[in-house]
C-alpha cells in the first residue's frame, strides 16, 4: 500500500487542475474544447471497458486510466467553480469531491505505486490465471486477487475477465491458489489450499463457469 504517496499525488493533480481554473479564461477555445472533450471521452471509454470486462495486460496501465477518470471528475467540478456564485459552487465541489478520499475510490489509485508480484499462469485454450496479492500485513485485512482471463493471440496486450476470486490469508493459503481450466473448455476449477497448520479439508475448490 502506498497512502501517503497516492495522497501526495492526488493534491498535487487537484492543485494542477486548481491553478488551470485561473488561466482558463485565457486559454483558446479550441485548446478548452480539447480538454472538455477529452473530459468527457475518457470516463466514457473507461466504463465501457468496465462494462464489457475488456482491459490491458498491464496493471499499471489499467490504473493510470483509473487516474485518468478521476482527473476528469476532479476538472469538471473545478469547472463547475466558476458559476456563480463562486462561494456556492465552491461548496458543492468540495462536497462533491470527497467520496474521492474513501477507500472505494482511493485504494485502486494505490496500484500505481504498487511493485507486488504478479504471478501468471497459462491455462490452456487462450486462458490465463493473474494472482496479485493485497492488502497489509494482518490476516484479516490481507490476501490474494485470483481472476481468470481470455484474449485474442494476436493482441497479446488486452484481455477480458472471464472469472475472478478474492482469497483472505485467513481463509486458506491465499498466496498458493491457483486455477485449472476444465475439459469442458467452459469451465474452471478455483483452488485456494488450506493455510499451514490447518486440515486438508479447510482448502477452498470450486468448479465456476467462464462468462
Amino acid at each position: 500500500m502506498h497512502l501517503p504517496l497516492t495522497f501526495a499525488a492526488l493534491a498535487t493533480l487537484t492543485g494542477v487542475l486548481v491553478l488551470l481554473r485561473f488561466f482558463w479564461p485565457h486559454l483558446s477555445q479550441r485548446l478548452q474544447i480539447f480538454f472538455i472533450a477529452g473530459a468527457c471521452i475518457i470516463p466514457l471509454l473507461f466504463g465501457l471497458a468496465m462494462a464489457t470486462r475488456w482491459s490491458t495486460s498491464s496493471l499499471r496501465v489499467n490504473t493510470a486510466c483509473y487516474w485518468a477518470c478521476i482527473a476528469s471528475y476532479i476538472f469538471f467540478l473545478v469547472l463547475f467553480t466558476r458559476l456563480r456564485p463562486y462561494w456556492l459552487t465552491s461548496i458543492i465541489a468540495i462536497i462533491l469531491i470527497l467520496p474521492i478520499l474513501s477507500s472505494s475510490f482511493l485504494l485502486p489509485l494505490t496500484g500505481l505505486f504498487d511493485t507486488l508480484p504478479v504471478t501468471k499462469a497459462t491455462l490452456g485454450n487462450h486462458f490465463i490465471s493473474e494472482r496479485v496479492p493485497w492488502g497489509t500485513h494482518a490476516l484479516e485485512t490481507a490476501g490474494t486477487d485470483l481472476t481468470i482471463y481470455s484474449g485474442p493471440p494476436w493482441a497479446s496486450f488486452i484481455r477480458r475477465r472471464r472469472q475472478a476470486a478474492r482469497y483472505y490469508n485467513s481463509q486458506c493459503n491465499a498466496s498458493q491458489a491457483f486455477a485449472v481450466l476444465q475439459p469442458d473448455g467452459k469451465s474452471v476449477l478455483m483452488v485456494c489450499p488450506a493455510a499451514p497448520g490447518q486440515p486438508s479439508d479447510t482448502a477452498r475448490r470450486l468448479v465456476v463457469k467462464l462468462y
